[in-house]
């Protein structure tokens, strides 16, 4: 004990309870600080060890990828124009796709007009298997004949218009455009 006493002197007394001081009040700080007491943006990346953390309280910029818990991002977080192709799963994508693309198939038909009061349709159906992506129809005279109305059928099978024409002859043509799809909407 005799010891002791001869090394405690007032710099080592004051050093020793600063020590216990500053321990205790991380100790302190650990176990009173929530995440909602945390100021938005001022925490970087790398420190972040917390689950409750929101996106408000991470500093802008300061993650990687490698930090960011796969599948917990939606596309509205996601800074247009930041990924690339091969950063994206193309077997998620659900509607028409650029590869089905690549079977694009044009039909078309062509029928004389009428001069009756209700014009002429026709229908220009797609193959089996595909769907109406696109359409549209002409006639053959512009000076005699007009396409009054042309649309995707109510069921994607094709694409229908009806034509008049005031006097002489002239025929409508009909085009669907078509590919293979899953499905199509709208």
């Amino acid at each position: 004990m005799a010891r002791i006493g001869k090394s405690l002197t007032f710099s080592n007394v004051i050093a020793c309870l600063a020590l216990f001081i500053a321990l205790g009040g991380s100790v302190y700080a650990a176990g009173k600080i929530s995440g909602k007491q945390i100021k938005p943006n001022s925490l970087p990346g790398n420190r972040v060890k917390a689950k409750t953390l929101t996106g408000r309280q991470i500093k802008p910029g300061s993650l990687t990828g490698s930090q960011i818990r796969a599948g917990s991002l939606t596309g509205t977080q996601i800074q247009p124009g930041s990924l690339t192709g091969t950063q994206i799963n193309t077997s998620t994508l659900t509607d028409v796709t650029a590869s089905k693309l690549a079977s694009v198939q044009y039909a078309s038909v062509t029928v004389p007009l009428t001069g009756s009061t209700s014009g002429s349709s026709a229908t220009a159906g797609c193959p089996s298997g595909t769907n109406v992506i696109g359409g549209g129809a002409t006639v053959s005279n512009d000076a005699t004949a007009i396409v009054n109305d042309s649309g995707p059928e109510s069921g994607r099978n094709g694409w229908t218009a009806t034509g008049f024409v005031f006097e002489g002859a002239a025929t409508m043509t009909v085009t669907a455009i078509c590919t293979a799809a899953a499905g199509v909407s709208g």
